[in-house]
């Protein structure tokens, strides 16, 4: 008879073990998978190099480059499953020159990217310092994203579809791929009180893509570009001098404009190892403004710029290419042929050789004779401007 409260207790005791060894268990796999459906990745790219160019300023130069085929830069990006095909995505990107070590875009710790979002069955939605549509959609097909860096691209990259240009307060939308079809826009929100219009802008875009063919459309319309797009510290006022980063002289006189437009469209075609594309785009600077360094009052000029690319894999490690491109603005031409090779020492290492030289004829947006301004080197004294650059690029 007493064993029978003592058998009562045991069985009792077990169950309860039982309990606690399964509730233990269930909340451990409920960890454990909260883990693996959530990650943080960082990552980067290292790129230095050396830079020729047989005119700076009147001058041959020889110079230390960073960024010259990808961005020098490193950063965080993360994903967590929150279930029912939906989680959060963030990023954050510093840009920094390998040279110096210094920030780039203004000395901002976080200057390429920097959202957090949510993606869904129904599309990614992103809040922050993003990328514009023109690059997402219109960027592989240049000549610069495919192989030949920010020297290849059009006229300073005014029209961004190398994305040099980054865009602040950006409410983002990229829809899911229905049927190849797949499209997105921004909404960039100024901040002004009083005045939804100060800074403000807004995007949209369309890809279709089936097989080895893919075509795009892009556009995008920003409001007080000299500070929402070339990221001055002041907005353009008639008659006085503004902080202004712009030094191109294709557009330098155009930059005071009170709005801007950007739209093109590209194309590509892929067979085999090789790619053939294409793109034009068109910025419009609206009313610009006169001041003591852009002396175009009044007007509401435009730049056009056609280009077309082959690329090709001659070997597994082995990328080359050429584009040939030309821009024009208003009452000057420039004409400009880019050439590019990547051998890859191994999936994460590069070596690079890009080449390009532009030609320019009439008169440039500051008034004076045009002279060839390749991207990212001073502009030449003369219509003509050739430069080298070789480098290594290491990706993590």
């Amino acid at each position: 008879m007493r064993g029978r409260p003592t058998e009562g207790l045991l069985v009792s005791s077990i169950s309860d073990l039982v309990k606690y060894l399964a509730t233990t268990a269930v909340f451990t796999a409920a960890s454990g998978y909260a883990h693996a459906q959530s990650s943080v990745t960082l990552y980067g790219i290292v790129d230095g190099g050396i830079t020729y160019s047989n005119n700076q300023s009147g001058g041959a130069a020889v110079q230390a480059s960073s960024g010259g085929e990808g961005g020098s830069r490193w950063g965080l990006q993360g994903t967590e499953d929150l279930g029912g095909g939906m989680s959060t995505v963030f990023r954050l990107e510093n840009g920094f020159n390998v040279q110096n070590g210094q920030n780039l875009y203004n000395g901002r710790e976080f200057g390429r990217l920097a959202f957090v979002g949510l993606d869904t069955h129904w599309g990614k939605i992103t809040l922050g310092r993003q990328d514009d549509v023109m690059g997402d959609y219109l960027g592989a097909y240049s000549g610069a994203v495919r192989f030949s860096g920010p020297m290849g691209t059009h006229a300073g990259d005014l029209d961004d579809i190398y994305i040099s240009y980054k865009l602040n307060n950006i409410i983002k939308y990229a829809s899911p791929v229905y049927n190849g079809v797949s499209f997105g826009g921004l909404y960039g929100v100024g901040g002004a009180a009083g005045s939804l219009a100060t800074d403000q802008l807004w995007a949209l875009a369309a890809r279709y893509a089936s097989g080895p063919i893919s075509v795009s459309a892009a556009y995008h319309h920003i409001n007080d570009p000299a500070v929402t797009y070339f990221d001055g510290a002041a907005a353009a006022q008639a008659g006085t001098s503004f902080v202004n980063p712009v030094t191109n002289p294709i557009f330098k006189g155009y930059s005071s404009a009170t709005s801007l437009d950007a739209y093109g469209v590209g194309g590509s075609f892929t067979f085999g190892e090789s790619v053939l594309s294409a793109n034009m785009t068109t910025t419009q600077f609206n009313n610009v403004i006169k001041t003591a360094s852009t002396p175009n009052g009044g007007a509401s000029p435009s730049i056009t710029s056609i280009e077309a690319t082959y690329s090709r894999h001659i070997s597994v490690p082995v990328l080359v290419g050429i584009s040939v491109a030309y821009t024009h603005a208003e009452a000057a031409k420039y004409g400009q042929v880019t050439l590019g090779s990547e051998y890859f020492l191994s999936k994460r290492t590069s070596l690079y050789l890009v080449g390009a030289w532009q030609h320019a004829t009439g008169t440039d947006s500051t008034g004076q004779a045009a002279v060839a301004n390749l991207t990212t080197i001073s502009a030449s004294s003369t219509p003509n401007q050739l430069a080298m650059r070789f480098g290594l690029k290491e990706t993590f």
